[in-house]
Formats: C-alpha cells, structure tokens, sequence
C-alpha cells in the first residue's frame, strides 16, 4: 500500500523534513501528533492562517509490549535502601514504564525468572551480612533452588560503609550470582559509601540510558507504580512526592548545645555524656528510632601529628572539593582522620609500592586487625614515604557524617533532642588515640557552641502502630538511648502497652545512666518492668542475657501474645548473645527445641517483632 501525500506549503524547510525522517517511528508519531495539537488549539502559523494538515495521525501510545516492567527490589536495615528504590521508580515512572517496587522480604522469589528487568538496591550491614529483611531472599539466590535467569535485565546499586572491610559484599554477591544464573547485566553495578546520593544519581543516570525507548510522559498510559505488600498482591498507588526539608545530609542545621552531662560517677572507668540539643527553626523531625548524624571535626592534636609525620606543609592552600582552603584545615574539617578503610590502605599501598603493606590488603583477616585502632597518622608513620600535601588529600576518605541513635521524644521535648554518647578514648602503640564525634561532643564543643546535624530516619526501628501492644527493649550502656526515647513517647500518648527495659554496664554506683528518670517511670506505671545487670558488683559477671533467662517464662508469654522485642547496642558481642538467649528461652519454655526456636526467632524478624539497631 503507497500513500500519496500533497506537497508541502510554501515556505518550508525540506531540509527540516530530512531531519525529520531520521528519527525513530516513534518520535515521528509523537512529533506528527504534538503539531497538530498546536494547530488545533488555535496557535497561528507564521503567516497568520490557521493550517491543519489534511491527514493526521493521532498520538497514541505504542502497545505495553513495547515496554517491558521494570522491578524495582530493595533490602534495607534503616530504610536507606527503600528510599533509594523509591527515587528509582519515581524517575523510570517518567519515562513511562510501569514500575514495581518490592521489599525484599515480601517478594515471591519465584517470579524472579519471570521478570523483564530488573533493578537492585540493596544494604550491607557489618562486615558483608545482608540486611535482616533480605536475608532469606539472599540465602535463596546464592543457593541451589534459584532458577536460570537467561530472559532477567539486571543492574545492582549496592549501599555500605567504606570503613568496614566487606564494603558492599551483599551487593557484589547477588551482582555476580544473577550474572552466574546467565542474567544480562543492564549497567554495571554501583557501591555507594554512606554519603550516596551522587553515585546513587550517576548510577540511574546510565541504568536510564540503557532501558529501551520510552514513552513521553504526556502520552504514557498509565505511569503509576505498584508496591508488593507481605500477601503477595500488588497495589497499584500513585506516585507520591517526597516530601522536602530544609536541612539534610547536604545542608545540615547549625542545632545549638543547650545542655551537656555527664552521666556517670566519680571513679566510673566510662565517660558517658547527655546532650540536649535546639531544633528550634530548622522544621527537622523525627520520631523514636531514629537517629542523629552529625558532622565532627578532627582533634587539632591529630591533624598535628599527621603533618609532623608526613612532614607537610600546614600553612599551604589547596583547593579541595572547588573550595580553597589551607591544608591544616582541610584535615581539621573536611576528611577522615581517626578511621583508616581498606580503600585508604590499598591506594597508598600501590602508591608506595610496599609490598607488606600490600600482602596486608590481600588477606582480609590481616586487614581487619590492621585496620582496628589504627588511624591515617599511624598508616605514615608504619609505612613512611615522601608525599605532597595533594597526594594525601587524595588518598583519604571525605569526612563521613556520625549518627547517634535519638534519645528523647518530641511529644516530651517539642524543639530538642536528645543523645546519650560514649567518649571513645584509647591507647594504641603506646599512644593516646580518640574516637572522633564522641570526643568532638565531649571536649571540643560546649554549651551554647552550634554543630551541623541532619536526621536520619530509621523506619525498621519503630514503636508498634498499636499503642496496646507491649514492647520488650534490651539496651545496655548507650544501647538504652532509643529506649529512653520509646518510653517517653509511649508516656504522652497514654499507651496502654507495657514497657519492659533490660538495663546494664559495669557498675550500679557509678554506672546506672538515667537512674532517677527509670525510677520515676516505674513510679508513675509508664515502664512497667526495669531489669538490670551490673557485670561488675559481684565476683560472677552478670549481663543482659542473664536476666533475660531468669525471667524466660514471662517473656516467652508476652512474645506469644504479640509484643515487640527490641535489641539496641554491640553488635559483635552483644547482640548474638541476647538472640541466643531468645532462642533458648523459646526452646526451653515451648518444650519444642532449638530448631523450632530458631525459626520462632526467625519469623519474629520476618514480621518486625524482633527488631535490632546494633553498631
């Protein structure tokens, strides 16, 4: 079939109509249908008269086939990763395709092999464990039963902390099992550090390149997304804007000290400080389980050391992210001083060529005990070499922000919050070293001074929805913070649940944080129950986990009738010890073992009852 069609108007350009042609029939459909929309709404040509063409071809969207389904699948611990997901879907939505959004914990993992395209964002936690949530999808990918992937499109956006030794393990091992199980790798993947918006954007950017042609916005059908929920179902909700805030990572607030105390007694061997800081003006909110981050500046006794061991030039200017400054400054401000990463040793290891240095990289084992204690002034002074005051700035980390779980309520203190904060101090080589936000908090700021801080949200670390449910909360030493913020906010909203607390650390005397405050609550029916476990004021130590098998029957009871058991402090120690008491209480008090303990506790996590925020 040949269609004629008349020669053009005078007037216009052919060589226009030649560009024309070049372009996709897509883009000509949707260019033929934008014109006439022009001369139909009344638009005057050039010439003053109104030309409509004779023959149009209506716009019109090109079949679903055209486009394939993007999913979107996140496995997060704070809620980083959902957010990132959502952004992503956001922006594929404006492309026009239907998008898919789905927690990992939710997700039918037989529909994998049945997906088109898929994107990944997941979260490492510690040194390369998955997020809780994702776990039993991760166990069933890198497994036997996951099936061939040959028709899946996949690119990974892998989130983590560069001062961990697995840095994005998770990531790197669902990217290289999905291209194992023969998927086809859309981009490659992405590891983001904790400041991740930028390399989170780059990564998008190309992801968005790489999927097919889209449909413009005006014409796409129907560009709303669909979030799985834990049935299985999918519903179909529009797509929401997230909300703005004046102040965040990139533009934090200038939050007044109004109050700083030290918590513990004369003779304590613990420094621990309670903070009250002002919100007041910034619109930053937050709720219990959250947490505060805030950006430290090094000790002036470090950044000293650094130059004199390197033997660089103070006084210098450099420009450093498209700012001039003097090179002492640079190092009091802006980078990572007290924390050597593997990224950090690697480069000044190939930089200098040693090879001991080198072999310590290789062997993730050596590396960890090199990393732990040491700090960037020990790294020179280890391995000296000659170096410019550019070359280091180019070997070190941007200085991360410090987040410190929120230990108050804002329904208790409208326009404040609250930290509880351990001055880290130590002696490493037979010299004095220092944790850098704990001890900027503790010694380098005082009342009335201003610190930058931005909130970080953390939304698997909540209060039940249902103020009748009971809650259950383990929080030894600094671990108590959050808890003092639970209670308090359950407090003003007359919850009838009971509150619970596990408290320890070393002694009663001296050590007992928030003493008069525990007691009051207790007093007034607002906590219910206060365990505590001072490890240190009688020849056996007693901890936590102690006191929970003392009182296995009464736990085991409010856990089978639906409350909510929280976990906040150590992770390395702490933390397995109360989940291993968790299980033999269940194991004990059910009659039915640790196997059916353990998948107790397993489905605990899978519903959101049994909730961790370790570090």
């Amino acid at each position: 079939m040949t269609t004629t069609f008349p020669p053009p108007p005078a007037g216009l350009d052919e060589k226009l109509l030649q560009q024309l042609a070049q372009h996709s029939a897509l883009h000509q459909m949707w260019l033929s249908g934008y014109l006439y929309g022009i001369a139909s709404n009344g638009q005057p040509a050039p010439n003053g008269v109104l030309e409509a063409p004779s023959v149009a071809i209506a716009p019109q969207a090109p079949p679903a086939a055209t486009l394939p389904p993007v999913t979107v699948l996140y496995g997060s611990q704070t809620g980083n990763s959902k957010k990132v997901a959502h952004q992503i879907s956001a922006k594929v939505r404006e492309r026009g395709f239907q998008v898919v959004v789905a927690d990992m914990n939710d997700y039918p993992t037989k529909n994998l092999k049945s997906e088109k395209i898929a994107l990944f964002v997941i979260s490492t936690q510690g040194e390369g464990e998955p997020p809780i949530a994702a776990e039993e999808f991760h166990k069933w990918l890198l497994g036997t039963r996951a099936p061939q992937l040959d028709g899946v499109q996949f690119s990974v956006c892998a989130l983590g902390d560069r001062s961990y030794v697995q840095f994005c393990q998770t990531g790197k091992e669902i990217d290289a099992r999905l291209e194992v199980l023969g998927a086809k790798r859309l981009f490659d993947r992405v590891d983001c550090d904790v400041d991740f918006e930028d390399a989170v954007e780059g990564w998008l950017a190309n992801v968005l390149e790489k999927l097919p042609v889209p449909v413009p916005a005006a014409l796409a059908a129907d560009t709303r997304s669909a979030v799985v929920h834990s049935n299985g179902q999918q519903m179909v909700a529009p797509a929401a804007k997230a909300a703005g805030t004046l102040y965040d990572r990139k533009k934090p607030f200038a939050s007044p000290i109004l109050e700083k105390i030290q918590l513990n007694g004369r003779g304590s061997q613990k420094e621990t400080w309670h903070l009250e800081l002002s919100l007041e003006g910034s619109g930053l909110l937050y709720e219990p389980g959250d947490s505060l981050a805030i950006y430290a500046t090094n000790p002036e006794s470090l950044v000293k050391e650094v130059l004199y061991t390197a033997m660089l030039n103070g006084n210098k200017t450099l420009t450093f992210n498209g700012k001039e400054a003097e090179f002492r400054q640079i190092l009091l401000r802006d980078v990572e001083l007290s924390v050597l990463t593997r990224e950090v040793v690697d480069h000044y290891a190939n930089w200098t060529n040693n090879a001991k240095l080198k072999a310590i990289v290789q062997d993730n084992e050596a590396l960890k005990k090199f990393l732990w204690g040491r700090n960037v002034a020990d790294l020179l002074r280890e391995f000296p070499a000659a170096l410019s005051e550019a070359t280091l700035l180019g070997f070190l980390r941007k200085m991360p922000p410090r987040s410190y779980s929120i230990a108050s309520s804002l329904l208790a203190h409208p326009d404040e919050v609250h930290l509880t904060v351990a001055a880290v101090r130590y002696d490493f080589n037979g010299r004095p070293h220092q944790g850098v936000a704990s001890t900027f908090l503790s010694d380098r700021v005082k009342t009335g001074d201003s610190v930058p801080v931005f909130v970080e949200h953390n939304e698997y670390f909540k209060l039940p929805a249902d103020d009748a449910t009971d809650i259950i909360m383990v929080g030894p030493g600094t671990g108590v913070a959050p808890f003092r913020a639970f209670v308090e906010e359950r407090s003003e909203r007359d919850a009838s649940g009971k509150n619970w607390l596990f408290f320890g650390n070393p002694h009663f005397e001296t050590d007992f944080l928030y003493q008069i405050e525990w007691l009051n609550h207790l007093k007034r029916g607002t906590l219910d129950r206060l365990d505590v476990a001072f490890s240190r004021d009688q020849k056996n130590k007693i901890y936590v986990q102690n006191r929970l098998a003392e009182r296995s029957r009464l736990i085991f009871e409010r856990l089978e009738n639906g409350a909510h058991f929280y976990v906040c402090g150590d992770k390395n120690r702490m933390a397995s010890d109360v989940q291993n008491a968790v299980i033999q209480i269940v194991a004990k008090e059910s009659g039915q073992g640790e196997e059916y303990a353990a998948e107790y506790l397993k489905n605990l996590k899978k519903q959101r009852r049994y909730l961790e925020d370790v570090y």
